[in-house]
């Protein structure tokens, strides 16, 4: 089996052949929500940090009992998930406050199913000043603590800065996988490059290292697309649902580039280590591209799209959101007010269902914008 079948594999189910082995070794797994939650700081606990997922949800009944179907169709999904018993390989989970439906579904999978670790990290909504950074750094300190005190580890200085290195070679070698996308018949989906980042959150960095190496190394084995419509940067929510770009990419368009957190707003800036290592974690995840939860973070958004644009040779930016998320309506509607400074067009935000359910409206939507894009 190739690399890239393997990472496909390990995308493609929860319960997937790296957790199994972990857990058949007597290892501990530690579910988490949001990426501004360090996985450095878990791994350096030799613990397994798994971004927890929702799109195997066939249904949100049992969800739909505490939470109103105005909360996020994720966070239900993941909750629904976690009543089936999907997550009872997890030993722990860490929440926060990324937002008021994420909040509530972690309190009610701790309060309604239970969970042998819980942890909840309250993250600054804004990105500058030295008060937001003492408070994200003291909350991650405590976090480190409790790990080592439930877990009865020690997270020791070097071993933060081995977990730094190990997750920054992630980084580097998807920023690799990523530049592939520049060229102009590029050999990687878009779908399978969101595919590759998904399993990235669901093992571990070390048998990820290995994968994407190997990959970088077969990759050039395949047979690029000799034509396309035009050069598609995905902006949004798309969480781990692949099917707006499936769409975009059965359109004959490519999806060359985004600005998501299942995306390269998670790995496109490194851990600078400038200091302690516990501090070098809470100044450079608090410095990267900034979620729209961050209340002054958008002029950076802007600044970081208009780069991407320019440097993946983006023809039109298409923004998407699941329904009843505030944070991307908002970054949407500024999004689409700065079209004329970004240089491309912007479509109207695309509302989706998370985990399907609506491809015929999205492809007609996307075909429409693809058109413009060509006249």
């Amino acid at each position: 089996m190739g690399a890239l079948e393997e990472l496909l594999e390990l995308s493609s189910s929860n319960l997937n052949s790296a957790v199994k082995v972990w857990k058949e070794e007597g290892g501990k797994i530690v579910g988490y929500w949001c990426s501004y939650i360090p996985s450095e700081i878990i791994h350096a606990g030799k613990l397994f940090p798994y971004k927890v997922k929702g799109l195997s949800a066939k249904t949100t009944s049992k969800a739909d009992v505490y939470m109103s179907p105005f909360n996020c169709m994720w966070s239900r999904s993941i909750l629904e998930l976690a009543y089936e018993g999907e997550y009872d390989f997890l030993d722990g989970l860490v929440g926060s406050n990324q937002c008021d439906h994420n909040r509530r579904a972690h309190e009610l999978w701790v309060e309604k199913i239970g969970i042998p670790f819980d942890e909840f990290i309250d993250i600054p909504n804004k990105i500058q000043g030295e008060l937001a950074l003492d408070w994200y750094r003291e909350e991650l300190r405590r976090f480190k603590n409790d790990l080592e005190n439930y877990f009865h580890v020690l997270i020791t200085s070097d071993a933060l800065l081995n977990s730094i290195n190990m997750f920054n070679k992630n980084r580097i070698l998807l920023r690799q996988l990523h530049e592939l996308q520049k060229e102009k018949h590029p050999v990687l989906r878009g779908s399978d490059l969101h595919k590759i980042f998904i399993a990235g959150v669901s093992t571990t960095p070390e048998e990820y290292n290995k994968l994407l190496t190997r990959l970088l190394e077969e990759i050039h084995e395949r047979e690029p697309p000799s034509n396309y419509r035009a050069r598609i940067m995905v902006c949004g929510w798309c969480g781990d649902d692949t099917t707006l770009r499936n769409e975009i990419e059965g359109l004959g368009a490519l999806v060359v580039t985004d600005n998501c957190c299942f995306g390269t707003k998670d790995y496109w800036n490194l851990v600078e280590i400038d200091s302690h290592p516990l501090d070098s974690i809470a100044k450079s995840y608090l410095q990267r591209i900034p979620c729209p939860r961050m209340a002054d973070g958008f002029s950076d958004r802007l600044n970081y799209i208009k780069m991407m644009v320019d440097e993946y040779n983006v023809d039109g930016i298409i923004f998407n959101r699941i329904q009843s998320c505030d944070f991307y309506g908002t970054d949407g509607f500024l999004l689409k007010s700065r079209e004329n400074d970004i240089g491309v067009p912007i479509s109207e935000p695309l509302i989706q269902e998370y985990g399907g359910g609506d491809e015929g409206r999205l492809r007609t939507r996307c075909e429409a914008f693809i058109e413009q894009i060509e006249k």
